[in-house]
């Protein structure tokens, strides 16, 4: 078996092997696709994506793939088409590492019926995190936003955004930073509330593979929560990304723990695609050194 960097030759054949994968929930890691013409696309566009790609007797039988951002590595895969999975996967991360700097943390987002990975990261050290439910809302599913919609950030806002994004996500406090860019086309944050205090706002992206929005981050401060906050903020993000962007569907993740934000969404006409789990590992980590290579 030879396990190399993909070329742009490799593109197509790769794509069609992560379809293949992401089409049976027990072989599907989740955020990698699901149509092989966007995963080309995706292929051909991305710099900060990394691919090898494990061949048998000319035929490509394993890719392994990750996207490294701020510090993070986001995992795609092991995608692997042969009946020996352990010895393949092995390789294949092997490889990848020689291939890019290792990031201070990687992180694998998988179908909760994805043993063989769950079992590959494990035995790498990586800890397995909270479920989580994968959504999603078709434009012919989209509501009506009744009143209102919430304001589109303005710079003004941005203390007051930051100030509530550390109360509801203290474990991730720069994530909210890329969508204070009110130039980026492709990411917006709308927030309600006025200069002084910020009582929500909702992060949203463009994403490529699939092709559609996705709701990135969503916070409604604790004091005003119930009052229809949260539905008029979703259904603001939802708008902009189906009616004026023309997306056909908007994504998003939620936790297990999150039983009152699976309520909104599902009130708010979205629908449970997936079921599934991440699995992290801190590389910076002592009892991680046994891992490396």
């Amino acid at each position: 078996m030879l396990v190399s960097r993909m070329t742009p030759t490799e593109f197509a054949t790769v794509a069609r092997l992560i379809e293949t994968q992401n089409a049976n929930p027990a072989t599907q890691c989740l955020h990698s696709g699901e149509h092989a013409s966007e995963i080309e696309s995706v292929l051909q566009k991305q710099n900060g994506l990394h691919f090898v790609v494990a061949r048998q007797d000319d035929a490509v039988v394993g890719a392994m793939g990750c996207e490294v951002d701020a510090g993070r590595g986001y995992l795609q895969g092991p995608f692997v088409n042969s009946a020996d999975f352990a010895t393949t996967a092995a390789a294949l991360w092997s490889a990848l590492q020689g291939e890019l700097p290792l990031p201070e943390r990687c992180d694998a987002f998988l179908n909760a019926k994805n043993r063989r990975a769950a079992g590959f990261y494990l035995n790498l050290g990586f800890k397995r995190g909270q479920g989580a439910q994968v959504y999603v809302l078709p434009a012919a599913a989209l509501q009506t936003l009744e009143g209102e919609p919430a304001m589109r950030f303005t710079p003004g806002c941005a203390d007051g955004v930051r100030a509530l994004h550390r109360l509801a996500f203290p474990d991730s406090p720069l994530a909210i930073e890329p969508f204070l860019d009110p130039n980026d086309d492709d990411r917006r944050l709308f927030v309600c509330g006025d200069t002084q205090r910020c009582v929500g706002y909702v992060a949203a992206s463009i994403n490529d593979s699939p092709r559609e929005g996705y709701i990135d981050l969503l916070a409604v401060d604790a004091a005003v929560r119930n009052q229809g906050y949260g539905r008029r903020l979703l259904l603001t993000a939802a708008h902009w990304l189906i009616v004026e962007k023309g997306l056909p569907q908007v994504g998003l993740t939620v936790r297990d723990m999150r039983a009152d934000a699976r309520r909104l969404y599902q009130r708010s006409g979205f629908q449970l695609l997936y079921s599934g789990v991440g699995y992290s590992r801190d590389n910076n980590a002592r009892n991680n050194r046994a891992y490396l290579p």
